[in-house]
């Protein structure tokens, strides 16, 4: 599967060397890696996320950074005005007197329960324009996991080199407001050894920025042999379905992993709605048992792969800004995908056509199908509808 090479000019020149790259999952190692960037820190430092919680997790961050601003780090942190409003003002406050650049991205408020904006849905550390952590994981206890409790399922990329200028210009283009200027990749990466290619994509519709949307049908489109998606609050538009159902029509093999825990019930219930149409499609289903799923990952032909926030549903797609990864390079794509096939032997189950279910609950779960997209689809314009939704959005 070259589709780059066949498909779209302007995406194979979006690629860069990266110098190192490592696949992480939640929990400590994720944390670890985190805590280490922030202590490495020399000049500067940007995290934007869109949940921190003040909770262990959250004070150990908390005391890194505090940590690094004493070194004199520059430090900006950005965090969503929604996701992270019950963010203590105590946290806030030792971050501030540390002397640490902090501020909401906030929505514009029209009346107390009636908002238009956007959300800042990036999960990102860049570290002196030299290394970087993107992914779905926030920062909070539920993605640690404890010695009796799995942390909730989801991915990130350390990334070194100098592609993380990109991400670092990025970050800052939010802390600035400036949100129309146009990323511009480096043409003239160093020359590496064993470089992997990455391209840093976007989704930020306002600004007609459709890059990890376009990213996924690409893929999709050009899939060969297989398709492996990891897919939390999994509600795809009606051409991400055609173009799955049209992969699997060629021969492409494909597995998509659900949730079979939800933080969310109705939204799980409007995923079930879409069992029948995958069954119908031979596209296989597993269900991640363990905990709950947050992934957002997709592997095609062991050749491609994507990781960070984009949900695949019409709140990624059209109200958040977003932030994906996506890797050209066929051993790190095998040796991901391998990784995922473990995680699917050992913590999910099968969803096969044999599963029967009444008839009042196919009615229910046909209603949370609907509701839930037409819910979906007022968030992306009203955010602060989403009272009883929020969490579907972390």
């Amino acid at each position: 599967m070259k589709f780059i090479k066949k498909k779209s000019k302007a995406y194979q020149h979006s690629f860069q060397n990266a110098e190192n790259i490592v696949f992480l999952q939640s929990g400590i190692d994720f944390y670890e890696k985190l805590i280490s960037i922030i202590d490495s820190a020399k000049k500067s430092l940007h995290l934007q996320m869109y949940i921190i919680y003040d909770d262990e997790i959250g004070n150990k961050v908390l005391t890194s950074l505090i940590q690094a601003a004493q070194r004199g780090v520059e430090i900006y942190v950005v965090v969503d005005g929604f996701g992270s409003r019950n963010l203590t003002t105590e946290y806030i406050d030792k971050l501030i007197d540390a002397g640490i650049n902090f501020r909401f991205f906030s929505r514009i408020s029209l009346f107390k329960n009636l908002s238009l904006g956007r959300r800042l849905h990036h999960k990102i550390v860049v570290a002196d324009n030299y290394m970087a952590l993107v992914g779905g994981i926030n920062i909070a206890d539920k993605y640690h996991g404890s010695e009796i409790k799995e942390p909730w399922l989801d991915f990130a990329l350390y990334l070194k080199g100098d592609v993380c200028e990109k991400l670092e210009k990025i970050c800052s283009l939010i802390v600035e407001k400036k949100y129309n200027q146009t990323q511009n990749q480096n043409r003239n990466p160093k020359s590496l050894i064993h470089p992997t290619r990455i391209s840093i994509r976007q989704n930020y519709w306002l600004r007609n920025r459709k890059q990890i949307y376009q990213s996924y049908k690409l893929a999709f489109d050009s899939a060969e042999k297989s398709i492996i998606i990891f897919g939390s609050y999994f509600l795809p538009g009606l051409r991400l379905r055609r173009a799955l159902e049209a992969a699997s029509k060629r021969g492409v093999q494909i597995s998509i992993v659900l949730a079979g825990v939800s933080d969310i019930p109705p939204i799980l219930n409007a995923t079930y709605y879409l069992y029948h149409w995958l069954l119908k499609n031979n596209i296989r289903i597993f269900e991640w048992k363990k905990s709950v799923l947050h992934a957002k990952i997709a592997i095609v032909d062991d050749h491609w792969m994507t990781v960070g926030s984009f949900n695949l549903n019409h709140l990624s797609t059209l109200a958040s800004i977003e932030l994906n990864i996506d890797i050209l390079d066929d051993a790190f794509a095998k040796k991901s995908r391998l990784f995922l096939d473990k995680l699917i032997e050992e913590g999910c189950e099968e969803i096969t056509s044999n599963r029967k279910r009444p008839l009042l609950t196919r009615i229910r779960e046909a209603i949370a199908y609907f509701l839930g997209r037409t819910l979906i689809k007022t968030i992306t314009i009203f955010p602060n509808f989403r009272n009883y939704y929020s969490k579907m959005l972390d």
